[in-house]
């Protein structure tokens, strides 16, 4: 096994169940927001998810920032029902989902025992496709701020290139002064972080609880189900 300095985290959906707070968030907002607390709330979660889905694509290809995915999800997801709604109504919106998710995000002791327990072998940092503006709130929330430093959190959005995007993790070996052969990444989206970190030179582990089927022919050190089986690997 290569003798690793340096263990780089996804966030979302790795290091917390980001899915279940976005389920649980845009499920509150649209059952009590003007916009759409007369809709069906089902048929426009569904839409929402649809229109994000698509429009993630646009985000990746760097088409799109943040900003303008989160009003194009939601024009589009309610031009649906009918209705036409102007970027400030969006921006409410999106205000009160955000709480409504950060609230939603609640710490794990088992993670926090992992992570720390990690920290006193590894430099640990985060490399993440989320927006700027939730990263450091989950983090807090999660009670994971003084393992991932700030420094240690490097942010597709304010790097300018998206995981799987060479450039962003030749930036972060950079910034961290790390060949790729010192750093195990670990993710739970096949191309963004295990084939993206491999192409790099980092080993990767694919966190994978769904059995989802590897979409091309990398080969990580390993694959798991939950994050406290890495404990076994490093």
């Amino acid at each position: 096994m290569p003798a690793f300095t340096t263990i780089l985290f996804d966030l979302d959906d790795t290091l917390f169940d980001f899915s279940a707070c976005w389920e649980k968030g845009m499920q509150q907002t649209v059952a009590t927001h003007p916009l759409t607390s007369d809709l069906d709330g089902a048929a426009m979660l569904e839409a929402l998810r649809r229109h994000g889905d698509d429009l993630w694509v646009d985000v990746i290809a760097r088409r799109y920032d943040f900003t303008q995915y989160r009003q194009l999800r939601l024009q589009r997801a309610l031009a649906e029902f009918g209705r036409q709604i102007s970027v400030e109504e969006v921006d409410d919106f999106q205000q009160a989902y955000a709480a409504a998710c950060m609230e939603a995000v609640e710490p794990d002791p088992a993670v926090q025992k992992l992570i720390a327990h990690l920290a006193g072998r590894y430099t640990l940092g985060i490399v993440t496709n989320g927006p700027v503006d939730m990263a450091f709130t989950k983090l807090g929330r999660l009670g994971l701020s003084d393992c991932f430093p700030r420094e240690r959190v490097f942010i597709s959005e304010l790097i300018g290139y998206h995981k799987p995007d060479p450039r962003i993790f030749a930036a972060v070996l950079d910034e961290l002064g790390v060949e790729g052969s010192q750093v195990l990444f670990v993710g739970d989206t096949w191309e963004a972080d295990v084939a993206g970190a491999m192409d790099a030179g980092m080993s990767a582990v694919w966190i994978n609880p769904r059995g989802k089927q590897p979409g091309s022919a990398h080969e990580p050190l390993a694959t798991i189900e939950r994050l406290d089986q890495l404990l076994g690997i490093v």
